[in-house]
């Protein structure tokens, strides 16, 4: 009877535990009086399993014994193991119509969820897709811009092709413009990503499935194929470059990253890296970052970045930086900083820094800080413009329309406010000339004045700030520190002045003032300076000096003049 069965339906019984693929293959041989034969490289005869089968055919011993499908030969009574079977695969033709025109629809999209294949309808509407005959039924989807989705179910394989009617989605709106948005609108994703795949990622847009991971020569030559820009990938591996749905751990490329949805946590490029959705945590690139959403955490690129939302946490790189919305964090660059919305926190640049909005923290650049809207914070720069300055600016240039907080430099301009121009005469030349910019509580002064009287010539030039108190209508105050040099005819020998002043003001009208008051001065000089004849000796003579230390004393002075306004700001 033994003799006469079939070598796989003979009945065996194994029960080993950790032991060798090949003793368990010696064990079943011996109880079914039969031999193998096989290629110990197809065969792991080395490794080691555990098997508790009673009174089984041959052939369901081996199906639990091996997990590969293996295909097994009888000859004699040899029973032969051979590698599996290739798997037969056929092709899904078919055509896509317009259900209301009967036009043939190109460039629509025909995919299986579950194979993860998809195709692209030609100018005819026809299409095809490579299917293994044990994935039956197939159920595939058809998806295209302007069009409802439809499903089809095939049960099996089919030689005549398949006619599929889509029909057209309408929905009535108001006049508005329609601009494609995302990676593959980018110039950058037009040049490297083909029409197809363009098309694919326009047309299947509520689709996503996740996995472990992927790799790609370049967008298309994946191991996902044309449906790798609907993939999520915990990690993905680009080569040349590469085109997925997202990223939901860790992206690298030598070229540069395509994502058709969200990243978070690193996403790494040589070149650069375009995503089509939100960004959650490091993005860097050897040239530019272009997020088309809003960025948690950090965009650093050699060249720029540039954020179509908005940006919490730092922008840093070597040219420009751009957010269209709020930025909360940082932005450092090279060159260029622009925030289209608040900026709540630090702009760095080396030469322009742009908010279109509120600015709630520092602007510092070498260049231009232009702060749109109110700037609550510090701007540091060579030229400074505010539209309502409310914090303090800090530049050679400083302009604002109004100001209720302060402007150091040498030149402010403030347009609703007042500025003065006041001549003067003080014990320290007869006539001087002050130009005082700024508003009522805080301005910066520029002056300069001379003494031409020979035997008494001096010329003095320097700067300083101030601030108005009128209590009364007409009567008030102001109160000034500056600092001065004092040019006595010798360069190498300049004198320095600091002086605190202190004045009554009379207002004769809304632009005329008259003030006069007290000076309290620091004279700073070298021991060995060398006056050339004609010029004035100080501390002026008639006052009393009280030494405040070697090469510096100090005197009690005055100053008396008028001063003329100027401005929109007049009261």
């Amino acid at each position: 009877m033994c003799q006469g069965q079939h070598l796989l339906n003979r009945i065996v019984t194994v029960k080993v535990k950790q032991e060798a693929v090949s003793s368990v293959l010696k064990m079943i041989s011996t109880q079914g009086k039969f031999s193998f034969s096989y290629n110990s490289n197809l065969v792991p005869g080395d490794s080691l399993v555990s098997l508790n089968v009673s009174e089984k055919t041959v052939k369901q011993v081996l199906g639990q014994l091996f997990k590969t499908n293996y295909q097994y030969k009888e000859k004699g009574e040899y029973l032969i193991i051979l590698p599996p079977a290739r798997e037969k695969s056929n092709f899904i033709n078919g055509y896509i119509y317009d259900e209301e025109t009967n036009n043939p629809v190109d460039f629509a999209s025909v995919y299986s969820r579950q194979l993860l294949i998809s195709s692209l309808s030609g100018e005819d509407g026809h299409f095809q897709l490579k299917v293994r005959e044990s994935a039956y039924p197939v159920s595939l989807s058809i998806s295209k811009i302007g069009y409802g989705d439809t499903t089809l179910v095939l049960e099996n394989a089919r030689q005549e092709p398949v006619r599929i009617s889509i029909r057209q989605h309408v929905v009535n709106l108001d006049t508005l413009i329609v601009r494609q948005s995302g990676s593959a609108s980018t110039w950058l994703g037009r040049l490297l990503l083909s029409a197809r795949l363009q098309a694919q990622g326009q047309n299947i847009r509520q689709f996503f499935v996740s996995l472990p991971y992927q790799a790609s020569l370049t967008p298309g030559l994946s191991t996902q194929g044309r449906m790798s820009s609907q993939v999520i990938n915990k990690f993905s591996l680009n080569l040349a470059g590469g085109y997925t749905g997202g990223t939901d751990g860790a992206e690298i490329a030598g070229g540069f990253n395509i994502s058709n949805g969200n990243v978070q946590y690193a996403q790494i490029a040589g070149g650069f890296n375009l995503v089509s959705g939100d960004v959650k945590g490091a993005q860097i690139a050897g040239l530019l970052n272009h997020v088309t959403q809003s960025v948690i955490g950090a965009q650093v690129a050699g060249f720029a970045n540039k954020t179509k939302g908005s940006v919490h946490g730092a922008q840093v790189s070597g040219f420009a930086s751009t957010a269209a919305e709020k930025i909360t964090g940082a932005q450092i660059s090279g060159a260029y900083n622009q925030a289209s919305d608040d900026l709540d926190g630090l702009q760095v640049s080396g030469a322009v820094n742009l908010a279109k909005e509120d600015v709630s923290g520092a602007q510092i650049t070498g260049g231009v800080n232009i702060g749109k809207k109110t700037v609550k914070g510090t701007q540091i720069g060579v030229v400074n413009y505010a539209h309502r300055l409310k914090g303090v600016q800090i530049g050679v240039i400083n302009v604002a329309d109004s100001s209720s907080g302060a402007s150091i430099g040498l030149l402010n301009f403030i347009k609703n406010s007042t500025s003065n121009v006041s001549v003067y005469t003080n014990e320290i030349v007869p006539v001087n000339v002050a130009w005082k910019l700024g508003t009522h509580h805080f301005y910066t002064v520029l002056q300069a004045g001379a003494s031409w009287e020979e035997g008494s010539k001096a010329y003095t030039f320097g700067a300083g700030i101030g601030r108005e108190f009128f209590p009364f209508k007409r009567l008030g105050m102001t109160a000034e520190l500056g600092t001065q040099n004092i040019y006595l005819g010798n360069w190498d020998d300049i004198s320095f002045l600091h002086r605190v002043q202190l004045a009554a003001t009379l207002k004769l009208g809304k632009r005329l003032l008259l003030f006069a008051g007290p000076a309290f001065s620091f004279y700073q000089y070298d021991d060995d300076q060398k006056l050339k004849d004609g010029y004035k000796k100080y501390p002026a003579k008639g006052y009393r000096t009280y030494r405040i230390a070697d090469e510096m004393t100090s005197w009690i002075g005055w100053q008396a003049g008028v001063s003329w306004r100027y401005g929109s700001g007049l009261r």
